[in-house]
């Protein structure tokens, strides 16, 4: 049984508190008993490198998009490499907006060492001019694991919509309540129930058991590519 925290954001998110960085993050996720770990930025993918050279859990390079209609989509990759080429596709459909951030929040490259290199410019928090069906197909072509972020909360499918789309093709969402789970549940998806962290006292808070011996990022993205429902448990199974 292995302990996975698929949503985490880095430094590099604005609404991030600017403390997570790849040493602190890694050294909480190992406190916290988190064997896999995933670093998901709104709409960026530049600070994966320094986290993956910085962790010693399997770490699943990921990144959090925001759709047209406001709706959060996660994205895992089986590399870095993979999920940055994602990315640079994405970027072309973000309106670039400078960032303030005094007033929109810092967004920080660093390196492995926890060094600052430099603010990315370009504001991370908008929504890509894509529908999420639209998002989905992009991961989906670009060889990823897309997943509903916080489909009962703000920036949730469930939240902004009111709905699970029709026949798609994604097979995860993530839920905070247990009528969240119950829905997802009742829809056909597997939940997972990730912290979401923002600060370094909330990684862990939340995670998703997967009853699984996997070694690597490639064996647990695998798992991941061809699911079995009986093998995720959350804190309600």
């Amino acid at each position: 049984m292995i302990r996975a925290d698929l949503h985490v954001h880095s430094c590099l998110s604005p609404c991030a508190d600017i403390t997570m960085v790849p040493g602190a993050v890694c050294s909480k996720a190992k406190q916290e008993k988190i064997d896999v770990l995933s670093i998901c930025d709104h709409n960026s993918c530049e600070n994966l490198d320094a986290f993956e050279k910085a962790c010693g859990a399997i770490f699943l390079p990921g990144v959090e998009v925001t759709s047209k209609e406001e709706v959060h989509v996660l994205a895992y990759f089986p590399s870095v490499g993979k999920a940055r080429k994602f990315c640079e596709v994405l970027n072309a459909y973000l309106p670039k907006v400078h960032l303030d951030p005094e007033v929109l929040g810092y967004q920080l490259l660093v390196n492995e060492k926890d060094e600052f290199l430099s603010i990315k410019e370009e504001y991370l928090l908008v929504a890509a001019d894509l529908s999420v069906g639209e998002i989905v197909r992009l991961i989906l072509g670009h060889g990823g694991v897309p997943a509903y972020a916080h489909v009962d909360r703000q920036f949730g499918l469930l939240y902004q919509l009111g709905m699970f789309p029709p026949n798609d093709e994604v097979r995860f969402a993530e839920v905070r309540t247990k009528d969240g789970w119950q829905k997802v549940l009742r829809a056909g998806y597997i939940p997972l129930t990730s912290s979401d962290a923002h600060r370094i006292d909330e990684i862990g808070c939340r995670y998703t058991r997967f009853d699984l011996d996997v070694k690597n990022t490639e064996e647990f993205f695998n798992f991941l590519c061809a699911p079995d429902r009986s093998k995720v448990l959350t804190i309600w199974d």
